[in-house]
């Protein structure tokens, strides 16, 4: 190995360091990084999760990541060759800023690699195989679409390896002077909004639906959707981004949080799940008030919102299969009481000093099952109306 080649020009930096910015192939990333456990925070396993599953769905060949924050302790490490900077053999760039986005690239480079591996143990037991019955077209078959298995991962792999990312190279710091820069970035840097994240993301097949629904469901557009950080006591608007995405994984799995198996369902046919979320809305924005984003109103609590798409998903599938008929549960909303007055949510969840209902969101869902059972009954009285009629 010859070294890194950086072709990049150093800045003076507080008249005393040296600061680069450079692109570098992600292959040479994993080379030549190291993370110091002095100086990074502790590795969130959740975090380089969702990466990897990102990385691993991405439709795009190449790798979009902000720019990697790097520290080149040792300037000696660098020596000049012509036009272009050299980073020694065995040299390691201390990672400030970035960690689990290069943990995450090591760990689906490993994981396409042994995926290839067993591909090719299966390719060369088959090729035996053909070898021994040359004649059988089956076989023949099976051996091209492996090979061609092979050829498709270790193409995406070497896409994902020779994708550069931007990398800041400060050098001369020393290990304290790291640790201040880590705690800078970190503790100053301004988040996105998850509102601008749901609404750009276009890797999340999920967001996808979403962003379909809000542009083309005109009871939605109707009752407004908030692009901003979050719902407040003067905002007008039913939901927002975020809200929705909650409310689309309950309404699809029936579940809090979103799952692997869940986003590549809706991947695989995201028409199916677009008209689900149409029709969820199409049914129950009719039967609410007219403004059901303004606070005097029960519809515009997201422990509401959620608690109908939970019970929606209760009659969504019926033995695992589509049930053309899911949205008739939602009559019970007909004539429903959405002041903070009900009598029936009142007993159940109390009231705060306001005199509004007790519908703050809890993660537990304890209020969900409340609401959940009420609805329940709701259905079971009309039923039993139903019949006696």
């Amino acid at each position: 190995m010859d070294g890194l080649s950086l072709r990049m020009t150093i800045h003076p930096f507080c008249e005393k360091f040296g600061l680069a910015t450079v692109p570098v192939k992600v292959q040479d990333l994993l080379n030549y990084t190291a993370i110091d456990p002095m100086v990074q925070r502790k590795l969130s396993t959740g975090q380089r999760r969702k990466i990897s599953n990102y990385l691993q769905e991405r439709e795009l060949e190449r790798v979009f990541f902000g720019p990697v924050t790097l520290s080149l302790r040792e300037v000696s490490n660098l020596s000049r060759m012509e036009e272009t900077l050299m980073l020694r053999p065995g040299s390691k760039l201390s990672v400030l800023d970035g960690q689990h986005r290069i943990l995450a690239l090591g760990f689906v480079n490993e994981q396409l690699l042994k995926e290839s591996r067993n591909f090719e143990r299966k390719l060369a037991a088959l090729k035996i195989k053909q070898r021994k019955r040359p004649e059988d077209q089956e076989v023949r078959d099976e051996v091209e679409q492996v090979e061609g298995l092979v050829n498709q991962i270790e193409r995406r792999r070497l896409e994902l390896m020779e994708s550069e990312l931007a990398v800041q190279i400060y050098i001369g710091l020393t290990e304290e002077e790291e640790k201040q820069l880590f705690g800078d970035i970190n503790s100053k840097v301004q988040l996105v909004s998850k509102e601008i994240g749901h609404s750009f993301d276009s890797v999340d097949p999920i967001n996808i639906v979403i962003q379909q629904v809000v542009e083309h469901n005109m009871f939605l557009k109707g009752a407004g959707v908030e692009k901003r950080a979050n719902l407040t006591a003067y905002n007008k608007n039913f939901t927002s981004f975020s809200w929705l995405y909650s409310l689309a994984t309950i309404l699809f799995s029936g579940k809090m949080q979103t799952s692997y198996e869940l986003t590549r369902k809706v991947k695989k046919d995201p028409t199916i799940y677009t008209e689900m979320l149409h029709q969820f809305f199409s049914t129950i924005l009719p039967l609410m008030p007219e403004q059901p984003g303004n606070p005097q109103y029960t519809s515009s609590s997201r422990v509401v919102q959620e608690s109908i798409a939970m019970f929606a998903h209760r009659y969504l599938f019926v033995e695992d299969r589509y049930n053309r008929e899911w949205t008739s549960c939602l009559r019970i909303l007909e004539g429903f009481d959405w002041s903070h007055e009900n009598e029936q949510l009142v007993e159940r969840f109390g009231t705060l000093d306001n005199g509004k209902l007790n519908m703050i969101h809890e993660k537990s869902l304890r209020k969900h099952v409340k609401l959940i059972q009420l609805f329940e009954d709701l259905l079971a009285e009309r039923k039993e109306e139903e019949v006696s009629a």
